[in-house]
């Protein structure tokens, strides 16, 4: 499950609303580096401010003091969204495996918006994870079958890094999309679909599941 803990500070007028894509980073941040681009976006009729920064985890894997971002703050009119980017870089001779900071996006108070009603500023941390060395996906899946139009399997991610995971049934005729999955390590989960609209059309399916490369990782015929 996605960690996103949302705090708020007490301050003035009305509360603010923050969209921001993607929430994840995932990427791998030894050689040249891991690149991402976070879209910040007003959906209110006010002017918002934000101050940006990382923070460290309470973790020994942390990255917070590798990471090169622009801007450090940002003013957003209503309706507005920019971007901000982020590039992490190990140290050499870094070990392999994941590590983890939070991206804090902290609204700040503009001089337009400094009235007297009492609002709440949204202060929101993001866990961003990136991985050092060639670590490859590893899923286990158990139970996959078909009990009647059901399709049931669990994924478990084995391997080394998180994963985002996207499940397909496989036909003669056509591919189709069932679920998707993002895994932290030895994260799993159950799924269940109800496939008689593919059965209906498909007797002889596999089930393939990729990583967030589109690189296939598991494959099966399911009976």
């Amino acid at each position: 499950m996605l960690k996103f803990l949302l705090f708020f500070v007490i301050s003035i007028n009305i509360f603010s609303y923050t969209s921001v894509s993607p929430l994840y980073f995932d990427e791998r941040i030894d050689e040249k580096g891991g690149y991402k681009e976070y879209t910040l976006s007003n959906a209110t009729n006010r002017v918002l401010g934000y101050k940006i920064y990382f923070e460290p985890k309470t973790t020994n894997k942390d990255m917070s003091k590798w990471v090169d971002y622009y801007p450090k703050a940002l003013t957003l009119n209503p309706g507005e969204s920019k971007k901000v980017k982020v590039l992490i870089t190990s140290p050499k001779n870094t070990k392999s495996g994941e590590y983890l900071s939070n991206m804090c996006i902290k609204e700040v108070e503009t001089p337009k918006e400094r009235v007297k009603n009492i609002r709440l500023l949204t202060n929101l941390k993001i866990e961003l994870a990136g991985y050092v060395g060639n670590i490859k996906t590893k899923v286990e899946v158990s139970k996959a079958a078909l009990i009647g139009s059901k399709l049931n399997l669990v994924l478990k991610n084995v391997g080394e890094k998180r994963e985002k995971l996207e499940i397909y049934l496989k036909g003669k005729k056509e591919k189709y999309y069932i679920d998707s999955a993002r895994l932290f390590i030895n994260g799993s989960k159950n799924i269940s679909k109800d496939i008689s609209e593919i059965l209906k059309k498909e007797r002889n399916l596999e089930l393939y599941i990729y990583n967030r490369k589109g690189e296939l990782v598991f494959k099966k015929r399911i009976t």
